[in-house]
């Protein structure tokens, strides 16, 4: 009498462990790859300006290092060395965030969601997208200061940076 009831329980029970191991399979998967992702998208950026004289380096979590060349004083004017320290830090921003984003998309392209198979659980599309903002914007160009406020135009203030020493 025990065998009338037993055989289909114990079928029930078979693929109920199948479909667990299924989940905790997809789970594991999706951790694994979460993990290389975040090793990934961590990984140092480091960007040039055009004129060669700034080097930044950072993450998406920021800025870690800003390294001028030693001539660029005597290769730029301050208003110029600005501009190129604003363009790497714009340029270190948008590559860290488009490798985070490469980083991440393994994650929301061939695996399954996690509502998908459980009901009720929360989205790990929805996680990352959270996590992963969009590049941020290109700044706008900075306004010069009017002529009459200034004392030196910069070609007088370029030659006093490139005809004398810093130390006397």
């Amino acid at each position: 009498m025990t065998d009338d009831w037993s055989a289909p329980t114990r079928a029930a029970n078979d693929a109920l462990r199948a479909q667990i191991d299924g989940m905790l399979e997809s789970f594991n998967a999706e951790k694994s790859a979460l993990l290389e992702a975040r090793a990934r998208a961590t990984e140092l950026v480091t960007v040039w300006s055009a004129d060669g004289l700034v080097r930044v380096s950072g993450t998406v979590a920021g800025v870690s290092e800003v390294h001028i060349e030693p001539d660029a004083f005597k290769r730029s004017t301050p208003d110029s060395l600005g501009r190129s320290v604003t363009a790497a830090l714009t340029e270190l921003a948008t590559r860290a965030a488009l490798a985070q984003q490469e980083a991440l998309a393994p994650l929301t392209a061939d695996l399954p969601d996690l509502p998908d198979l459980i009901p009720g659980v929360p989205s790990m599309k929805d996680l990352i997208a959270r996590v992963a903002p969009p590049p941020p914007p290109t700044p706008e160009p900075v306004a010069e200061a009017p002529r009459g406020l200034v004392e030196d135009s910069d070609d007088e203030e370029g030659d006093y940076f490139r005809n004398r020493s810093y130390l006397r």
